[in-house]
Formats: structure tokens, sequence, C-alpha cells
């Protein structure tokens, strides 16, 4: 849309754009048809998509994911995966138990070099004209590029949550040091971004929290998670770089670390696990906000009145610092007059 760039600028900036701007993960066949201009295939789906983004908001992050058909296969690292229309399930990796984990860690701890590599330079290479591909189809639409991060979700997610709350009682100092390794490795990606980067906000997803509240005790966090996430928010900065943060869940006991860590904004606000983004912004006016708009109840099941009164109240709340969308992703089971409500709620606010 019209001025979308210069719109997220300014909520970067901590100033007030013309209005807010919207934001979303479009994983919805009738929304993306709608604003496509066509019925969504396999075979248009490239050009309609982002046809589609161009037309629905005013930005988005990582990945503008087309639709794919469903099959099962493994990945070149042995996982089995199963592909769904948007989304993928991947097998976990199975270890004999926790002494064998840990071995395996210690060995990859062993073998790593910080140097610098020709393979590492590619990957930087490949990352870059990806989101410079993204930024070039999606035109005016402001692209929050997923980069590297702390990287707790990445221990957890190869072998399972009940895995990994053993590897915590059984080998905690290995768990501690492959988490170290990761912001290592981040720092190194960090520091050889090129001056020409591109990048002037990035998406740092580290899923942390269930609705209940956070993945594991505060005191862990303190002691292991939000030194590190600061010492990488820092190392965006050096670059230019603002940090938006995201995780699902209750962040409600996490929220003054993360604030401390210096994040510059936060996502995607999980209502139903009790993150209003009005009283968000009233404890921490500073960040800039993406999301906050029910996507579990309200948005697939709730009336248009009902969805406009929601956003109408969120962004009287949040003073504008709001960029607009579902709490999650717009999946496909939220009707297109629902998703239609929130967006003309949105462009007609002037609040």
């Amino acid at each position: 849309m019209k001025n979308s760039l210069e719109r997220v600028r300014a909520m970067l900036r901590g100033e007030r754009p013309d209005r807010a701007p919207l934001y979303d993960l479009l994983r919805n066949d009738a929304v993306l048809s709608h604003f496509g201009g066509e019925k969504l295939t396999y075979d248009n789906a490239r050009d309609v998509v982002f046809r589609a983004y161009a037309s629905a908001v005013d930005a988005t992050r990582p990945v503008v994911r087309l639709p794919e058909r469903e099959r099962t296969g493994v990945r070149p690292n042995g996982r089995e995966f199963r592909q769904y229309r948007w989304t993928a399930w991947v097998a976990h990796v199975e270890y004999a138990d926790s002494d064998a984990w840990a071995a395996a860690k210690r060995k990859e701890l062993d073998a790593y070099d910080p140097a610098w590599s020709a393979e590492n330079e590619k990957a930087m290479r490949d990352h870059l004209e990806f989101v410079a591909d993204h930024q070039r189809r999606l035109g005016e639409v402001f692209f929050f590029p997923a980069t590297c991060s702390v990287g707790l979700m990445e221990v957890y997610l190869e072998v399972g949550l009940e895995r990994f709350s053993y590897l915590l009682a059984d080998c905690p100092d290995t768990v501690d040091a492959v988490i170290e390794l990761n912001v290592v490795q981040t720092l190194s990606w960090i520091e050889h971004l090129p001056e020409d980067h591109g990048h002037e906000a990035v998406f740092c997803g580290d899923d942390i929290a269930f609705k209940t509240g956070p993945l594991l005790a505060p005191a862990w966090f303190k002691k292991h998670y939000f030194s590190r996430l600061a010492r990488v928010c820092a190392a965006y900065h050096r670059k230019g770089i603002k940090v938006l943060f995201h995780s699902d869940g209750n962040l409600w006991p996490l929220l003054d670390g993360l604030v401390e860590a210096n994040i510059d904004g936060l996502n995607p606000l999980e209502i139903l696990a009790g993150m209003d983004p009005v009283e968000v912004h009233r404890r921490y006016p500073h960040l800039f906000l993406a999301g906050g708009i029910d996507v579990s109840r309200l948005l697939p099941l709730g009336k248009p009145q009902e969805i406009k009164d929601a956003v109408r109240r969120a962004l009287d709340g949040t003073g504008g610092r709001l960029m607009v969308g579902s709490s999650t992703e717009l999946h496909d089971g939220v009707p297109l007059e629902n998703y239609l409500a929130l967006r003309e709620a949105t462009l007609e606010h002037r609040g």
C-alpha cells in the first residue's frame, strides 16, 4: 500500500504515523485470493501471494510462504517431515538418552571453529539475496527478516519439550554451553553483516512461554537468557538495526527482563495468554507492538463488529504504537469478512 514503508519506519523511530500499520502473516486462501485479484492456485501462487501482501498489509515477517502440496519425505539431515498446505511437521531427533545427547553436543562444541569461513560467507550472501528478493517482490511492504537470536527454541525443537526437560535435569551445563554457542554464532553473523546489509529491523523469534506462563522458571531466564539476549540486541543496535522480539504465550513474568535486554518491539501479543496490548503499552510505552488481535477465537469465530471494536480499543489504548494484526498468523480458519473488518477499522482509525 502507498506509504507503507515510511509508515512503519515512523513507528520504529518512535513517531506516530498517519495511521497504524497493518502487519500480518497471510496463510489464508480467501484473503490471499481477494487481495491478489484472482483465485489462489499452486500454479499462480507466487504472483498472487506477493500481490496480495502488497495490497493488504504494510508489514510482514518471514517467510512469505506459498501454499504447498501435501507430501511426506526425509530432509537431508535425516529427519522425517510431513508437509501440509500451509504448515509442516518435522520429526524430533532421537537420542538413546541424555548422555548420548550430551556426547553428541560436546563433539560439536569441540569441533566449532570461530573463524569466518567461505561457507559462512556464502550463507550470508544467500540470506541477503533472499531478503532483497522478498523486499523487491513486496514493494512498499516493510519486511522483517528472520535472523539469529539466542536460540533456545533451536535446542528444544530438535528433541521435543519432554526430552528437553530431561536434558535440563541431567546435563544442564551442556545445555548452557549449546545455547552459548548459538549466541556466539549469532554475534559472529551480525558482526560480518556488510555495511549495505539493508536490514532496518529484524525478527528475532524464540518461543519461550506457554499460555499459562514461561517455558521455564523466571529464575532460569534471569541466569541463562536475558544477558545473552542483551548481547544480541546490542550487536544489532551497533549495526543500526531494530529488534522485534517474538514469542507466543504469557510473557508477563519475563517482560521486565526482555525490556532490560533492550528489545525494541514485541510480537505477537497472544491475547488468550493474557498479553493485552493496552497493558503492555501502559507499562512499556517505548516498545513498538505488532499483532494483538486474537486469532484463536475472535478472528475465526467472532462477528465483524466485535473485531472492529477490538481493533479500536487496542489502537485507542496504545496511542497508535501498535502494528495491527493477528496474534500469530492469519490462518485459513478466519473468514474473509472478519479480516476485512480488522483492516477497515485500522484504516479508519485516527485517534
